[in-house]
């Protein structure tokens, strides 16, 4: 992990929340990844990212940093946190400080796999909702395969498989004449070309630390299975 520094906030705020970024993984490598997804290679190649809850306290020491080749963010413990994703070139930590209300995350381009596990106190939960807008007229609201999880845990950490939060089932009005013409479904959210903004409202409550793995697929994941 590179190191991190921040702009403006003293030395004993940064060790601290570099701190809390170390004891993540270590945590993270306490935890096995289960094939929930048969097939799964969980030893393959994947992205790590880690969003840390951040006590009220210490939510001002959160610096803004810049290093996109980080793999962490940061949202309060006990408050909602609008994370913005969008797809670039590579996997990218755009906005790390969570802690104002709006972060920002780039998924390499591709398909992936999604799991997400919730670590740290026992007892906390997250509830993650997708969201999505256009640049065209939609004619009913998006249905996301997964409408939202709640990833907590009371003793042994469990990952869930995610990915249907990434797809989406919606039809738009391409030509404008108030009538839907174009429908996709059960689509990777990225691959609709009108797709204007996609986030997660990122509800914790109390959730120190909620993993996320990216592991590519060759083809849109099929769910149900």
């Amino acid at each position: 992990m590179p190191p991190y520094r921040g702009e403006g906030s003293d030395d004993m705020n940064t060790k601290y929340l570099v701190g809390i970024a170390a004891l993540a993984c270590l945590l993270l490598a306490s935890v096995p990844v289960q094939a929930l997804s048969p097939g799964q290679d969980f030893n393959g190649p994947h992205y790590n990212l880690n969003i840390i809850g951040v006590p009220k306290d210490k939510v001002a020491d959160v610096p803004a940093w810049t290093n996109e080749n980080r793999h962490t963010m940061f949202v309060p413990l006990e408050k909602k946190t609008n994370i913005f994703m969008t797809q670039g070139e590579d996997f990218a930590v755009l906005d790390a400080n969570g802690c104002d209300g709006t972060a920002r995350f780039q998924l390499a381009q591709g398909l992936y796999e999604v799991y997400a596990v919730a670590l740290g106190k026992p007892n906390g939960k997250v509830i993650i909702t997708p969201n999505s807008t256009y640049s065209v007229t939609t004619t009913e609201e998006t249905v996301f395969y997964l409408g939202s999880v709640e990833l907590g845990h009371s003793r042994k950490p469990s990952w869930e498989r995610v990915t249907g939060l990434f797809l989406a089932t919606v039809t738009l009005d391409t030509d404008g004449d108030g009538v839907g013409d174009t429908t996709y479904n059960n689509q990777w959210i990225f691959n609709i070309p009108d797709l204007l903004d996609y986030w997660w409202d990122y509800d914790n409550h109390g959730c120190k630390l909620t993993q996320v793995r990216f592991y590519p697929a060759e083809t849109i994941p099929e769910m149900g299975s």
